[in-house]
This record gives C-alpha cells, sequence and structure tokens, in this order.
C-alpha cells in the first residue's frame, strides 16, 4: 500500500487538534491567518459512526486519486508561526472519493459549509496524543528533497524508516497499541481493506427537516432507485453475543419482558445484543460491554 504525507494548517484551538468540526467563529478566525485553505482539514480525524472523512489540500497527487486505498501520514507545514512541523496522526486504508459537502450530524446551522475528499476507517485512523515534533526531518531523512506541493509519497525504503522512528517516540500506550494495528494493516498488502461510496447517512436529517416545515402534498416516487452502498462495519466475536443471550435467560435487560417472539435462526427468545459503550466511541467488544435487549428498548438505546 502506498503512503502519502499531507501537510497541513496547525489547529491551534485548545484540546486535540482535527478531531473536532469548526464553529463559524473559529473558521473565520483561521482563515484570516491562512486565507489558502480555512479550517476544512480541521476535522481529518472526526470520527462519524467509525468513518473518517478527511480533506486533501487543492493540487495534490494525482497518485491519490486512482481509487486504491492508501496511507496518509499527517504533518503540519514547517513554516508555520505556531505548532508547525509537527506529525499529528496516521490513518490507513483511505480512498479518494472526490469533493463532497459535509453533512454530518455534529454540525450546527450555523457552522460554516466544509468538504472532504477521502474516507478511512475510524479503527485504521489514529490521531496522536501527543504530537511528535520534527516532522519535515523524520519524513525526508537525511538525503529526502520535498517538491512543491501539499503532498508527497513516500518510498518503500523511507516507509518503514518513518514508522520505526514514530513507534519509539511514541509513549502512550492506547496510541502505541493502535499504531501496532496500523503498522499491520499497512504492512500486509493482501488484508480486505473496507470501501465506501460517497453515501451520506442523511435520511434521518431529511425527515427531520420535512417534519419542522408546514404540512404539504408528498408524491413520492413509485419506481424508486437504487443505490449501493458499502461501508465499514467493526468485527465482532460471535461468542461474546452468545455470552449476552446466554446470560439475559430470554428476558429483557432494560424493561425487564420477555423477548417479543422466538427467533427462527436459533430457536431461542430473540433478543438483540447492544453495547454499553458504543465500538465506534472507543467500547470494546467484551463480556462487560454488552446487554441482550428488546428491539424496542435497543432502538430507544441509540434513537430515544
Amino acid at each position: 500500500m502506498k503512503m502519502f504525507v499531507v501537510r497541513l494548517n496547525p489547529d491551534t484551538r485548545e484540546g486535540l487538534p482535527y478531531s473536532k468540526y469548526p464553529t463559524r467563529t473559529e473558521y473565520d478566525s483561521i482563515y484570516k491567518d491562512a486565507v489558502m485553505d480555512g479550517f476544512h482539514e480541521a476535522v481529518n480525524f472526526l470520527a462519524e459512526d467509525g468513518i473518517i472523512r478527511g480533506y486533501l489540500p487543492p493540487k495534490h497527487l494525482n497518485a491519490m486519486r486512482t481509487g486504491d486505498a492508501f496511507a496518509l501520514l499527517t504533518i503540519t507545514a514547517k513554516g508555520a508561526q505556531e505548532g508547525g512541523d509537527m506529525i499529528v496522526g496516521i490513518q490507513v486504508g483511505c480512498r479518494y472519493l472526490g469533493e463532497n459537502i459535509r453533512k454530518g450530524p455534529h454540525i450546527s446551522k450555523n457552522a460554516p459549509q466544509i468538504t472532504w475528499h477521502y474516507t478511512c476507517p475510524d479503527s485504521l485512523s489514529l490521531l496522536l496524543d501527543k504530537q511528535i515534533p520534527d516532522a519535515r526531518s523524520i519524513v525526508l531523512g537525511d538525503n529526502g528533497e520535498w517538491y512543491r506541493g501539499p503532498t508527497w509519497e513516500v518510498n518503500p525504503n523511507s516507509q518503514k524508516r518513518i514508522l520505526s522512528t514514530i513507534e519509539n517516540l511514541i509513549s502512550s500506550k492506547e496510541c502505541r497499541k493502535k499504531f501496532k494495528q496500523i503498522s499491520k494493516a499497512l504492512s500486509n498488502d493482501t488484508a480486505p481493506l473496507p470501501r465506501l461510496l460517497p453515501i451520506e447517512s442523511s435520511f434521518d436529517e431529511e425527515v427531520s427537516e420535512a417534519l419542522s416545515l408546514p404540512p404539504q402534498s408528498a408524491k413520492g416516487n413509485e419506481h424508486p432507485t437504487q443505490v449501493e452502498v458499502i461501508t465499514y462495519q467493526y468485527v465482532r466475536d460471535p461468542k461474546i453475543t452468545a455470552h449476552a443471550l446466554r446470560e439475559s435467560n430470554g428476558v429483557c435487560h432494560d424493561c425487564k419482558e420477555p423477548a417479543p417472539f422466538v427467533a427462527k435462526s436459533t430457536g431461542r427468545p430473540y433478543l438483540e445484543v447492544h453495547h454499553v459503550k458504543m465500538m465506534k466511541d472507543g467500547g470494546g467488544d467484551t463480556t462487560d460491554n454488552v446487554v441482550a435487549l428488546c428491539p424496542n428498548c435497543h432502538r430507544k438505546r441509540h434513537f430515544g
């Protein structure tokens, strides 16, 4: 898998950078200092239901647009007055999907409209909890040269050196664990990587907007079209699900009522296994993080 380096404007807000949608005030502030791109890149590590949608600056390499999966190492520009020449994070399994407008649920009504170009699974995206200095030196080594442009392709020999250097400089146990997972995926060219078509899950938002408008006639569509949607999915252990179902004894954890029917596939009372702390939020697929719920209570946990 090819690796590219992208250098972006530093995110000088307090807290972790590149993982929070900017407010209008924040956007206007940074745009005055960095007129080139504004704050589009401020959400390059923002997780949306297990998916990262990131931004690439104009004039990025055509080699990133082939549709093949690639790795992306994010650094900040060396010439920045504050927060420059730092390694911010690394992402694997990225795919370029063209320019798209963000429509996620995290966007407030007065937020600026910004765009994204690539996706990758949150499980293979690491935002360092402590940025690593001397980014340009680590990326280029002793003899490397960075030509004009915001992105740079890393050759295989340099890739190994860069990964080894970063691994030695990571101090957090959690970061180190995830970095090893990312390195393994990067080195295994035969490993299947998930793919996502540029389809936003915005139907619920559109329904909510329709409900807020005065009632009007709805014609619908007698011949609705279809779209293929391929998304990311966490790998779950069936033994964990089986454990939760056995522990439930056919009774919903929340409402304490018996399961509503018997499942054809198992011949057992039908309950759905829910992760208390969802995996997209960092929860584990473990026995202490799952409960068995009836369909109503399961939907209530997610949408109530």
